[in-house]
């Protein structure tokens, strides 16, 4: 390796969550590491992505020979696409050390590592560094793989060189700290001077899979035996062959129902249990509330509501009000007086007034998190 002179130039990255750094360099000593490849140890580079079987870490030493913690790298989905698309490096330190300053180089070359007259490297101004934060144990950054130049999934597998340097500080026993200058293991980048190491990541792109497309189950609320299925209940409804129940009668009171989706037939063997219906009653005035938990296995989506229908009062079911089917019993979810749409959340309430002894409930709601089929 030798120093060469280079002329002025700018360096950004743009990172997200981090400020934009720019560096302004002029007639600054240049390193150059003219093929690296043949004197680098293969079982020490740093492999991240698909690559299996290989280690995505360095030692972080302090004072060249103590294990102070490591240097991680990872691949990861920064804006939700399935595709890989930055390089997430994590400092972290163990046994007592603590971080103070990190300063972290990434290239495809190592001829822009800042360095000095002697050709030792310059950590304080390297293009990413965190700043003053004495007592932090872990300092996690990005680079978006644009910056480097590497673009998922058109690039298949690139090495990129890393010089990884933090300032850390060890409580004493004796009182006060002791201090430590800090590199990430791999190669020295000079023979005499400082101890200063680089290393190389071999990043391959991951193409993450995509949950299952979701759809929409029908869900209704049921009380065991104070339940009756719709298709019990031919003598009051011309068309009783969609599924779901009405449930009660109930006094004033508090009460809580499960809610199943996907219950053909009212068969609780073919549902799915995805909340509660909350109810609170007294007299005069209820609150019906909508609570859905958990997620589905199959899409790795939470339930959430999409529509609710609800209808509560003195009879089995609600009455059609207009039209020529006027009077009639309905069990069609779109008739019931209360309802709401475009929901996107796993909550919601209803309160309704006016009412007056025990009361009849219908709870049903469309939920979205199931897989298509």
């Amino acid at each position: 390796m030798f120093l060469s002179k280079k002329p002025c130039w700018w360096q950004s990255f743009g990172l997200p969550a981090l400020t934009l750094i720019s560096i302004l360099s002029c007639e600054s000593p240049q390193l150059i590491v003219e093929d690296p490849e043949p004197s680098f140890n293969p079982a020490s580079r740093v492999a991240i992505g698909s690559s299996s079987g290989t280690l995505n870490y360095q030692v972080l030493y302090a004072g060249q020979n103590i294990n102070a913690g490591t240097v991680t790298y990872d691949d990861v989905d920064t804006n939700n696409d399935f595709v890989d698309d930055a390089l997430k490096i994590t400092f972290q330190t163990t046994n007592g050390w603590e971080l103070v300053e990190t300063h972290f180089y990434v290239g495809a070359t190592l001829t822009d590592l800042p360095v000095n007259k002697s050709g030792n490297p310059q950590p304080g101004q390297f293009p990413l560094k965190s700043g003053p934060m004495a007592g932090q144990t872990t300092y996690t950054l990005l680079v978006s793989f644009s910056d480097l130049g590497f673009v998922c999934p058109n690039t298949k597998t690139e090495d990129y060189f890393v010089a990884a340097h933090a300032s850390l500080r060890k409580l004493s026993s004796l009182g006060g700290y002791q201090y430590e200058s800090g590199w990430g293991d791999g190669l020295r980048l000079v023979q005499r001077g400082s101890w200063a190491m680089y290393n190389m990541i071999f990043i391959t792109c991951d193409l993450n899979t995509p949950p299952n497309p979701a759809s929409t189950e029908t869900a209704f609320a049921f009380n065991g035996d104070q339940s009756g299925c719709f298709q019990n209940f031919s003598d009051f409804l011309e068309n009783p062959n969609r599924w779901g129940w009405t449930n009660g009668p109930y006094p004033a009171g508090s009460y809580k129902f499960p809610i199943y989706a996907g219950a053909g037939l009212c068969d609780l063997s073919k549902g799915i249990q995805v909340g509660y219906l909350l109810v609170a009653y007294n007299g005069s005035t209820a609150t019906f509330t909508y609570q859905l938990s958990g997620t589905n296995s199959s899409t790795g989506l939470p339930y959430a509501l999409r529509e609710i229908h609800l209808y509560a009062g003195a009879e089995f079911f609600p009455k059609i009000q207009n039209g020529s089917q006027a009077g009639d019993f309905t069990i069609a979810p779109g008739k019931y007086p209360y309802k709401a749409g475009g929901l996107t959340g796993q909550s919601y309430s209803v309160t309704v007034n006016n009412l007056s002894g025990d009361l009849y409930i219908i709870a049903h709601a469309v939920v979205h998190g199931f897989p298509q089929l």
